[in-house]
């Protein structure tokens, strides 16, 4: 398999904290569907996958140290039956409106 980016340029991409980067080059290699696409397109791409990666790992740090008793929950499966909660508040997030 012919790589694009040499394993220099992939080490110091993880040096300077950009595995997912690395993670996306490699993405893109494996797929061979993006080879022949132009360079503006790939980068869009990559720079998505990046940005998705660590919306993902921000998201999960922060429900962490929230330290929620559900961490797992998803508000669109709560009960409001007997609460006292008005649905459409709930879902707004908005309780004084």
């Amino acid at each position: 398999m012919i790589t694009i980016i040499d394993e220099e340029t992939r080490r110091k991409l993880r040096e300077m904290n950009m595995g997912e980067m690395v993670e996306a080059l490699d993405l893109q290699e494996a797929g061979r569907t993006c080879m022949g696409m132009p360079f503006d397109e790939r980068i869009r791409m990559m720079v998505d996958h990046v940005h998705e990666e660590k919306r993902v790992s921000s998201v999960k740090r922060l429900i962490q140290r929230a330290r929620l008793r559900f961490p797992d929950a998803e508000p669109g499966e709560m009960i409001y039956d007997g609460r006292g909660i008005d649905v459409a508040l709930g879902t707004s997030g908005c309780l004084t409106c």
